[in-house]
């Protein structure tokens, strides 16, 4: 691989997740109940990188790839405290785990198609 593709996919993700870091820290900030802004982060991790996904596979490049998916939405969206919630039982895990599924799957079966509409392919 190219030493200065590699070099540049690197700064790219880590400038991403710098952001998407800075983002989840944030909205854990507007929230006392940290389950809450986990959703809420996780959630939108999932529509933002659903929408991007088809924006980057129709009209993107791999540098816009390695920036908002491996950097911005990884760095925002966090599966160990999805994990951590669903093994606290008495605290209502499975419950937690079913929302956070169930609303994630919901959230790719609209804006998918949404996103497939409004973007156009590169001619």
């Amino acid at each position: 691989m190219n030493q200065n593709v590699n070099v540049r996919s690197i700064s790219l993700v880590s400038l991403g997740g710098v952001l998407g870091s800075l983002l989840r820290y944030t909205i854990g900030e507007l929230f006392s109940n940290s389950r809450t802004s986990t959703l809420i982060t996780n959630l939108a991790g999932v529509a933002i990188a659903t929408f991007l996904l088809v924006l980057i596979e129709r009209r993107g490049s791999t540098n816009q790839r390695h920036f908002w998916l491996p950097g911005f939405c990884a760095g925002l969206t966090t599966f160990s405290a999805l994990a951590l919630y669903t093994l606290q039982p008495r605290d209502g895990a499975v419950i937690y785990m079913s929302i956070s599924v169930i609303a994630s799957l919901a959230i790719i079966a609209i804006i998918m198609p949404i996103a497939r509409k409004v973007i156009a392919v590169r001619p």
